[in-house]
């Protein structure tokens, strides 16, 4: 019970720590930002190793346990085309019991009049102890996504310069646009983009003895130089037609129906939120559906750390197996610092509840991270 209090206030406090760690501007939202282009990726993996030998001889409680997880994620967005890709896997296990765990999926988007496009996916769903499932989807939908990271960063390097006193008034909204249009340009190398920001800064005359001096230098850079998760504005609701195959563990296909909404929004330069939602139900037997969403929030805290909370509830009815409703409650909270440049130490608990458990099942542990991209 003392350590679901723990992962329950580490959950409930995250937005709580960062109140008032981080100033932003007053007149300028993140999402304002709208780029000719989008094009976001971010790769990691994450992995925890234990090994115990109890006091037998023989052996006979030696252990070795180990979980990697491993995430990819792709955004890209034009004004007339977009595409994305997520994947993720996760391979735990203790002894001779491993288990495996993977999703992915993908789409195009062509894009028509305003934000209305046409789209066709595929999804794999792989799992050890369920089977594999595939789906091939087609439809319309409405709606757009864009990544804003590069005013994210704008308006921290305006913060961060005045609280140092470098800045001497806030900049105003068309400079800060201006300066996330240069962050944001594909082409020009990192140390590129610095010169360039650092010339914006100075032209403003808002810079004490127009000089950035080593302190102001040396946080742009940091700024600029930073790889965090990037930072994603918009919505999208999608209706597809489809079929879903799964050759495992025996072979059977159903014609599908999906609704789908997805939702991001940063309300802050350094905090993301997003909220993901899917309903899948067989064409000719529209009692067998399931129905799967998430909400999360990401927030980055003072000295380095970042906190990361989420919950995921899964339904499904009949869609697995006949006649039955399996329930799903997830609910996770981190703590992430970085130790050594893209290697990062995780603090995770989690909650979780399912049809038929007799309590919550509850899990702390450390993690490795290694942000690739």
């Amino acid at each position: 019970m003392r350590a679901a209090i723990v992962v329950a206030g580490v959950l409930a406090s995250l937005g709580l720590l960062a109140q008032g760690a981080f100033g932003q501007s007053a007149t300028l939202s993140v999402c304002d930002y709208a780029p000719p282009e989008s094009r976001l990726s971010d790769l990691r993996l994450q992995g925890s190793f234990q090994w115990y030998d109890g006091p037998y001889i023989d052996d006979r409680e030696r252990m070795v346990s180990a979980t990697i997880n491993a995430g990819y994620s792709h955004l890209f967005s034009s004004p007339t085309e977009g595409r994305r890709l997520d994947a993720f896997a996760v391979l735990q296990g203790s002894g001779s019991e491993w288990t495996f765990d993977a999703t992915g999926s993908g789409d195009l988007k062509t894009y028509f009049e305003d934000d209305l496009f046409a789209i066709g996916a595929a999804s794999v769903n792989a799992d050890s102890s369920d089977g594999l499932e595939f789906d091939l989807t087609g439809g319309v939908g409405v709606g757009r996504f864009r990544d804003v990271t590069p005013l994210a960063k704008a308006i921290r390097i305006q913060n961060d310069l005045l609280d140092l006193g470098v800045l001497l008034a806030p900049l105003p909204s068309e400079t800060l646009l201006a300066i996330a249009q240069v962050i944001g340009e594909i082409g020009p190398t990192t140390d590129e983009k610095t010169v360039a920001v650092a010339e914006r800064l100075i032209a403003t005359d808002l810079i004490g003895d127009n000089d950035l001096g080593v302190e102001g230098l040396l946080e742009l850079e940091s700024v600029m130089a930073s790889t965090g998760e990037g930072q994603l504005c918009g919505r999208d609701v999608q209706a597809r037609l489809g079929v879903s195959v799964r050759p495992l563990p025996e072979m059977s296909w159903s014609a599908t129906g999906n609704l789908l909404f997805n939702f991001a929004v940063a309300p802050d330069p350094v905090s993301q939120v997003q909220a993901n939602g899917a309903a899948k139900f067989r064409l000719l037997a529209p009692d067998e559906w399931t129905i799967q969403g998430s909400v999360s929030y990401v927030r980055g805290l003072p000295d380095g750390w970042t906190g990361r909370s989420s919950y995921r509830l899964t339904v499904d009815h009949g869609w697995s197996e006949a006649d039955r409703t399996e329930i799903t409650h997830v609910g996770s909270a981190s703590l992430t610092t970085r130790v050594l440049g893209s290697v990062g130490l995780s603090l995770i608990g989690e909650l979780r509840h399912e049809t038929g458990d007799e309590e919550i099942t509850l899990s702390l542990a450390v993690h490795l991270d290694y942000d690739l991209l």
